[in-house]
């Protein structure tokens, strides 16, 4: 008689936009249970971009193994196909290793790409994305409505970075970017488990503000000069949220205080298109909280559930007991 079918190992994905609270839930649920925590985080991987990325701090990392941060420095680039090969195994050897594996979500298209795959697309042809690239921006957001519209009304007309590469392959491949299927079958040799903080709109936005001044406080002007000084920013570095304002500042296009409030500006924008995003990933657990107790609150629950998948899947050698 056959045994009882073995439930596949457990993945645990935590979501939300910037100031959620991500990063706390993941640790809590990791001090009392034996994990992992994979940075899914564009900007993290970069070495020296620490107080703008809002790294988890030496002791916590001492703590709980991380894993997805300080890979490159600021001046290189890393793709989302560079992440998949990093992370993909990560899961394996992590479940090898007795533990549960805790994505630390910022970065939807890193998240996708690592569940469902990358879907093919053309070869790089430099040729054309430099022709492309040489193209006034109102030229190339016309031409992309022609080709694709359904992809231009999902792109702002000054997004030149993803104008390109949807018309890169609506020509290349002779079909709008739009016709690919948003979301494919999950890779299915483990649990995924997603659960999601979602916050009250007016609460988060203040989160954002107070988190951009204690980084401003905490030194980011100063590790900004000394990054640009001695290494540079590659060019997604240098577009990403605060970065972008801070460097115009240095090289005096904006003051700092129009600086620090157009970066407030930013994250607050991008904090509300990652939640948008978010939300279409199917069967996501969200967590509606109003403070950090509540998220608190949330690790414990969350512990016992994933210790039993563990458990369930044979993952579990050896269980670390709560505080």
């Amino acid at each position: 008689m056959a045994g009882p079918v073995q439930a596949k190992p457990p993945v645990l994905v935590v979501l939300g936009p910037t100031a959620s609270g991500k990063s706390l839930l993941a640790m809590a649920i990791a001090r009392r249970l034996a994990s992992e925590i994979i940075s899914v985080d564009a900007l993290k991987v970069y070495r020296h971009l620490n107080v703008g990325t809002a790294k988890p701090s030496a002791l916590e990392r001492a703590e709980v193994p991380h894993h997805g941060l300080d890979l490159i420095d600021p001046n290189q680039t890393f793709s989302v196909a560079q992440f998949l090969a990093y992370a993909g195994p990560l899961l394996t050897q992590i479940h090898g290793r007795g533990r549960l594996p805790i994505l630390d979500v910022t970065a939807p298209l890193y998240l996708k790409a690592l569940m469902f795959g990358i879907q093919g697309g053309p070869a790089p042809d430099p040729e054309l994305r430099a022709r492309l690239e040489a193209t006034p921006g109102d030229a190339l957001y016309n031409e992309l409505r022609r080709r694709d519209p359904q992809r231009a009304r999902q792109l702002h007309p000054n997004d030149v970075k993803r104008i390109v590469r949807a018309l890169e392959h609506a020509m290349l491949m002779g079909r709008p970017m739009s016709e690919l299927s948003p979301w494919a079958e999950a890779r299915d040799d483990v649990q995924w488990v997603l659960t999601g903080i979602a916050w009250p709109r007016e609460v988060l936005y203040r989160r954002v503000i107070e988190r951009v001044d204690r980084m401003m406080a905490s030194g980011w002007l100063e590790e900004v000069r000394g990054v640009r000084e001695r290494w540079g920013f590659s060019r997604t570095a240098a577009e990403a949220h605060g970065y972008k304002r801070l460097l115009a500042h240095l090289r005096g296009e904006l003051t700092l205080a129009q600086a620090v409030e157009m970066t407030r500006k930013d994250v607050k924008t991008y904090a509300r298109k990652s939640m948008t995003f978010f939300r279409q990933f199917p069967r996501v657990q969200w967590l509606q909280v109003s403070s950090e107790e509540e998220i608190q609150r949330a690790a414990l629950y969350l512990s016992g559930e994933m210790r039993e998948a563990l458990i369930g899947s044979r993952v579990l050698h050896q269980e670390r007991d709560p505080d």
